[in-house]
């Protein structure tokens, strides 16, 4: 459920008074949509939830812990405050401000993802199964008034046969941990010049092909460049797309980031044309795209 932003600045501003710091340097770091994200003073970063992300919330802290103990480089819970936090309505989760944050390159993300891949199971939290379908009819509910019935028809019929093919291309899969959501924002550099992993949130365990699809469909949209995603393929030391479950993963990568965008309609008007386009990708798979990154 997205954030409401006048709510998100309402409870920042108590977390920052619970936690004695100075509200008038509160930022607001990017657009408020299923999270808020704010920049607090002493280095701390605030996400805010609903608190139908209770639970999520939860998981999310004791990832970043449990990851930690492992000596994985990712972002870290404030250990000083019982986490997370529930303030009107919202939850809350704290963390430690990676100081002059750069993205990371996409070679520096795939030897995150190899190591992270290697780790062993938690096992002093419940750890998911990966969802690769979760929150997809709420997206769609979302953005029923903002669709013709023939899109309407198309994508709930597209989605079904999405389900269909996946549990086919995914059995027999080996499975790790995994990031979940290892898109182009949530690798970054910090001062340090030590890349880690951000917004542990879809964190579970599933098949690596599931990180891995992400950026192999950026360079299908131009996202990457050849050479960015070739950085890639050689520091982890496989290439996702000669895999034959590519086409499945990668549509189903695709399906989602549209449902995302068709869920913000109603609120962001601007997103139509943008969303006709990938509409119309979805229903020409072997197209050339042409969808504009950070929407």
């Amino acid at each position: 459920m997205a954030v409401d932003r006048e709510a998100a600045f309402g409870v920042v501003r108590a977390v920052a008074a619970k936690l004695g710091l100075d509200r008038g340097e509160i930022e607001l770091l990017g657009p408020i949509a299923d999270n808020a994200v704010f920049r607090l003073p002493g280095r701390t970063v605030a996400r805010i939830a609903t608190s139908a992300a209770e639970d999520r919330a939860l998981r999310e802290v004791r990832t970043g812990r449990w990851l930690a103990t492992q000596g994985f480089p990712a972002v870290q819970p404030l250990e000083s405050i019982h986490q997370p936090l529930s303030i009107d309505s919202h939850v809350v989760t704290l963390w430690h401000e990676i100081p002059e944050p750069s993205i990371a390159s996409t070679a520096e993300l795939a030897v995150l993802l190899r190591q992270l891949h290697t780790l062993p199971m938690p096992t002093d939290f419940d750890i998911p199964v990966l969802d690769p379908f979760v929150r997809l009819n709420e997206h769609l509910e979302a953005a029923e008034s903002e669709l013709s019935s023939t899109d309407r028809d198309f994508l709930a019929n597209h989605l079904e046969q999405l389900k269909a093919d996946y549990t086919s291309v995914s059995a027999g899969l080996q499975v790790c941990v995994i990031h979940g959501d290892a898109n182009r924002k949530n690798a970054i550099r910090g001062r340090d010049g030590r890349a880690v992993l951000l917004d542990l949130e879809r964190f579970s365990v599933g098949p690596r092909e599931w990180d891995l699809i992400v950026p192999a469909v950026y360079q299908r949209l131009g996202w990457y460049s050849d050479a960015e995603y070739n950085a890639f393929v050689e520091a982890y030391g496989w290439d996702v797309r000669t895999w034959p479950g590519f086409a499945t993963y990668a549509a189903l990568r695709e399906f989602r980031m549209t449902a995302w965008l068709l869920s913000r309609l109603v609120r962001e008007p601007r997103l139509r044309n943008e969303a006709n386009i990938r509409i119309a990708s979805l229903r020409e798979p072997d197209a050339p795209r042409s969808w504009t990154p950070g929407t």
